[in-house]
């Protein structure tokens, strides 16, 4: 059972120094699908995609969400169960796709997609074993690893009967665990199946995906508030751990500039007053 095949997603733009890095960091065993997305590349990722022989589904520009181009992946995927990547990560293991077929073995029947932790740096790393359940109020508070697709596993009878949402501009996976926590189903944090993030943005991007984020979790769960006191204290362990080399400083600007996003995001959303907690309400009523 070590070699159940696995069908790999990877959303790729312009990624091909960073592609190449996940796939030396990914061996593949035989039976393994790898499937690429990609929305527009004109540096190369394509023919990385080729070299590896990736099946290739190309995405307009204009046609692209992150919601979108699962789906399309999704659809040509043709084992039970299918990881969806981003291009930006590299495992932290060389064992990185049999940590998650051990894990498949593991799970529980209703086990539907189990993320793996996202990690910027070894300073980062928590747990590096184990496997932990989710079901009902357990997510209420939402994954405290930080993880979600651009390093999650999912079942694919499943995502069949209920695709990601397309219209959604970002977070389409905390949309979608919501949806399968509330259907009655149980969602996994496989640990060991950590990977690198380095995601390279803008100040301004990733202050933007703070805002996203935020929004999308404080509509369904019971998220903290962030406050200013809180950013300080994590910036100042930041910037001791790239002092240290723990950190990068470009890894401290992602950190920060989303932890900004979200507290820009919490200041607007208590100044309007909008609800969240819609995942306690729906559970509630189900009861």
């Amino acid at each position: 059972m070590v070699d159940q095949p696995l069908s790999i997603v990877v959303r790729t733009l312009n990624a091909a120094p960073q592609f190449r890095d996940l796939l030396a960091g990914m061996p593949r065993r035989p039976g393994d699908q790898l499937i690429v997305v990609d929305s527009g590349s004109s540096d190369g990722t394509l023919d990385v995609a080729r070299a590896a022989g990736a099946e290739i589904v190309t995405l307009e520009p204009k046609q692209f969400s992150y919601g979108r181009s699962l789906n399309v992946g999704f659809a040509v995927a043709k084992h039970p169960w299918i990881l969806a990547l981003s291009s930006h990560v590299v495992p932290v293991r060389p064992d990185f796709l049999d940590v998650y077929r051990a894990a498949i073995r593991r799970f529980p029947a209703g086990v539907v997609a189990a993320p793996g932790p996202l990690v910027r740096s070894d300073g980062e790393r928590g747990m590096t074993g184990g496997i932990t359940l989710y079901e009902g109020t357990d997510f209420l508070r939402g994954f405290e690893f930080g993880a979600g697709n651009p390093n999650c596993l999912y079942r694919r009878d499943v995502w069949q009967a209920r695709p990601f949402d397309e219209a959604l501009g970002g977070g389409e996976d905390c949309e979608w665990y919501v949806w399968a926590i509330v259907a009655g189903h149980t969602l996994a944090a496989v640990h060991a199946a950590e990977v690198y993030y380095r995601f390279k943005r803008s100040w301004a991007a990733f202050v933007y995906k703070g805002r996203i984020d935020y929004q999308v979790t404080h509509r369904y769960l019971e998220v903290h508030q962030p406050r200013l006191s809180g950013l300080g204290i994590r910036a100042g362990k930041l910037l001791l751990y790239a002092g240290l080399g723990r950190v990068g400083w470009s890894d401290m600007k992602a950190s920060m500039g989303h932890c900004w996003g979200s507290y820009l995001e919490a200041r607007e959303t208590r100044r309007k007053g909008i609800p969240g907690g819609q995942l306690a309400r729906e559970l509630a009523a189900r009861r």
